[in-house]
């Protein structure tokens, strides 16, 4: 069952923290990227500084409603999944910055936390694809090898979700539980070296 004053509770917050960074810094990011020349060289690697930049600006944002969106998972037995996916879905630009990238998920696991990959993993269970689904795969795949490069317990985080897995099947032939199955299946032999 929903907690409804959960969700209300996270969906303020939400609706706030998008808010911010929509239009509190978003003058300044539209203003650098319309001096962008993409006639020249290099325009790719300037859009990305910009982005770059922008997601350091609403860091603490994000940090702050991805703790607020795990915490209220977790206290639910993450039954509150889909609500939570429905909620992100609504928002103008929180939907395409709360899964930490790569380097933020570095960040954390070097400071001793798996708390960014367990969400990327949750978000991945909570995404409602399109029929490809080749893009989530791409990520996915991202991840674990991004895991095993950091040498973090896969294994011990995927059972942990494993029964709040969709048997849904929405890649391909395969179901968000069977892909955490597959994956902790084979991130086993590397951990009893």
């Amino acid at each position: 069952m929903i907690n409804m004053e959960n969700i209300l509770t996270v969906k303020s917050k939400m609706e706030l923290i998008d808010e911010e960074i929509t239009h509190k810094y978003v003058d300044e990011l539209r203003a650098k990227e319309s001096r962008i020349d993409f006639t020249k060289d290099g325009w790719v690697n300037e859009m990305r500084a910009i982005e770059s930049e922008y997601r350091q600006k609403i860091q603490p944002e994000l940090a702050f409603i991805r703790t607020t969106v795990g915490e209220v998972l977790v206290s639910n037995n993450f039954k509150d999944l889909q609500a939570m996916s429905v909620l992100l879905e609504d928002t103008q630009r929180l939907k395409n910055y709360i899964t930490p990238t790569f380097e933020e998920m570095d960040e954390n696991v070097s400071g001793g936390s798996t708390e960014y990959i367990t969400l990327s993993l949750v978000l991945f269970m909570a995404r409602n694809l399109e029929p490809d689904a080749r893009d989530e795969m791409v990520y996915f795949n991202d991840l674990l090898r991004f895991c095993e490069s950091k040498k973090v317990d896969l294994k011990t985080i995927l059972k942990h979700l494993l029964p709040f897995a969709s048997d849904e099947i929405k890649y391909g032939n395969y179901s968000v539980r069977t892909l955490f199955q597959n994956a902790a299946e084979q991130s086993a032999p590397s951990k009893q070296q």
